[in-house]
């Protein structure tokens, strides 16, 4: 909020300088008809994050800790694809997975220096797995690609999908080796 804010202040101080202030209202409009609907994405997914990470889920997974230990390295990609897919938000995944998965390294067996690193990457790969319409960066790569929401869903979420998956195999497979 604070960048947003000093960024809008210079650039009215610039638009001042340059005595267009008269061309405010138009730029300011044009740039909301743009921005406006991601701004609003992007702040619905934030509120359903932080709904979500209030939950009792943490209880939940140390309860079940011996069985979800089987699933390893999957379990922060997972948690993260369920949370980015839920309310879009690739960040309010990543730190919502984090912050509950944190205390539970030791329990799911990835507590070692290697396992943390790439858990960490697993849920980066979750955070960016499946794009749509309730993310912000969904709206952006369709509106500035002057893209139909249909096919900002045949290409964006799609791609999403497989660039995530994909991350998320060689991330397996270095569980592997290392």
């Amino acid at each position: 909020m604070i960048a947003l804010t000093v960024g809008t202040l210079f650039a009215i101080a610039q638009l001042a300088g340059a005595k267009k202030m008269g061309d405010f209202y138009n730029i300011t409009n044009d740039t909301l008809k743009t921005v406006g609907p991601i701004l609003f994405v992007t702040a619905a997914g934030g509120v359903l994050g932080k709904v979500i990470s209030s939950t009792d889920m943490v209880n939940y997974i140390k309860e079940n800790a011996e069985m979800l230990k089987g699933i390893g390295i999957f379990f922060p990609f997972i948690i993260a694809a369920i949370l980015k897919s839920a309310q879009g938000s690739s960040t309010v995944a990543l730190t919502t997975t984090a912050g509950f998965l944190a205390p539970l390294m030791g329990v799911l067996g990835l507590d070692t220096p290697v396992l943390s690193a790439l858990t960490v990457m697993a849920i980066g790969a979750g955070a960016m797995t499946v794009s749509h319409a309730n993310d912000s960066y969904f709206w952006v790569v369709t509106n500035f690609g002057e893209m139909t929401p249909d096919q900002g869903y045949k290409t964006q979420t799609v791609l999403t999908l497989v660039l995530g998956v994909s991350s998320m195999v060689g991330i397996f497979l270095m569980t592997l080796i290392f």
